[in-house]
């Protein structure tokens, strides 16, 4: 399994300025924090499960759950870099 992304690097830069910003933003943290919310969401996932059990829909609830674990996971290494006239913003997941 793939670990998710730790670090976030930011970096807005302006033509007209030769300097830019760059950010790195720790979103390990923010993984302990929804972590957290997944743990005392859990038992409304398994009542969600037992509602949509009668109607066969129990299954894609169930797997729903390591489906985003897996979207997340592969967000590691992504890079999006958005230009503009006037800005230019990168985002790389480290």
């Amino acid at each position: 399994m793939n670990c998710p992304p730790l670090i976030l690097r930011l970096e807005v830069s302006r033509p007209e300025h030769p300097r830019h910003t760059i950010l790195w933003l720790p979103i390990f943290l923010a993984w302990l924090i929804l972590a957290a919310i997944f743990i005392a969401l859990s038992p409304l996932i398994i009542l969600a499960t037992l509602v949509a059990a009668p109607f066969g829909w129990a299954k894609t609830v169930i797997l729903l759950i390591p489906l985003v674990c897996n979207v997340i996971c592969h967000l590691h290494g992504m890079e999006i870099n958005i230009e503009k006239k006037d800005s230019v913003l990168f985002l790389s997941f480290k």
